[in-house]
């Protein structure tokens, strides 16, 4: 039996920090997936197992002190990602988010399961780096977004049978761009769209953080039936965690 003296006050520090580090590593995957948490609890209300939003939203801050049934809910969740299983009632859009996205994984690549998630939670297991490791905003990034939002805007405007100039003002129509103050957004949006501006990094700090999601993708959003590219919607979530993060 060892005898060593346990440093408690230590270890109930370094759990608060694996509590915080894994809500942050959960919504990191989160974004990554293009998954918000209004779709976990779609799914939950589908599924008819508790999970919801304000459960995500706490966890996520590493505030929540999760009760038994939360571990085997995260589970089932993850689950049915990985096995691309899903209850009917689920939206479209909802179901095919579902189904583009991959599960949580361990570190050591297994599809987590409760026991993972309650070993992380308790500084038991290690997270797994993609969600972990620290990211800036690169040029590269900017670019890719730039160019899937004008590769969207003509994809939209096919949808909607109209040429550039005649979705342009219905995209101006639209709540998210409507609710837009800064007139210079629009005029680099406008340039974006066309092909001939790429978006900066502070133009991007700056929308994200003031409006939370970029107001073209919003826009984007309610003018089809269907879901945006994978490719934007990705590079989107990707700018969110690290603008938010900044």
């Amino acid at each position: 039996m060892s005898t060593k003296k346990r440093d408690w006050a230590k270890e109930q520090a370094d759990r608060l920090e694996a509590r915080l580090n894994l809500g942050k590593a959960d919504r990191r995957w989160r974004e990554i997936n293009g998954l918000s948490q209004q779709n976990c609890h779609d799914w939950s209300k589908a599924s008819g197992i508790p999970l919801h939003n304000s459960q995500v939203a706490y966890w996520e801050r590493g505030s929540l002190d999760p009760k038994g049934e939360f571990w085997f809910s995260r589970e089932a969740y993850n689950t049915a990602i990985a096995d691309k299983h899903f209850p009917s009632g689920l939206s479209r859009t909802v179901r095919d988010r579902l189904k583009a996205a991959e599960p949580f994984l361990t570190y050591d690549g297994r599809v987590a399961t409760a026991l993972d998630f309650q070993a992380m939670f308790g500084n038991r297991q290690l997270i797994n780096s993609i969600y972990t490791k620290a990211e800036k905003i690169t040029d590269e990034l900017l670019a890719e977004f730039s160019e899937a939002l004008a590769s969207t805007f003509r994809w939209v405007g096919a949808e909607n049978m109209m040429n550039n100039k005649e979705i342009w003002k219905e995209i101006q129509k639209t709540n998210s761009i409507r609710n837009v103050k800064e007139k210079e957004l629009l005029q680099v949006a406008q340039g974006v769209l066309i092909g001939d501006e790429i978006l900066s990094e502070e133009q991007v700090k700056f929308t994200l953080k003031k409006y939370k999601e970029c107001p073209m993708v919003c826009a984007f959003r309610s003018l089809v039936d269907q879901p945006l590219p994978k490719k934007l919607e990705n590079a989107h979530s990707k700018l969110q965690s690290l603008a938010m993060a900044a």
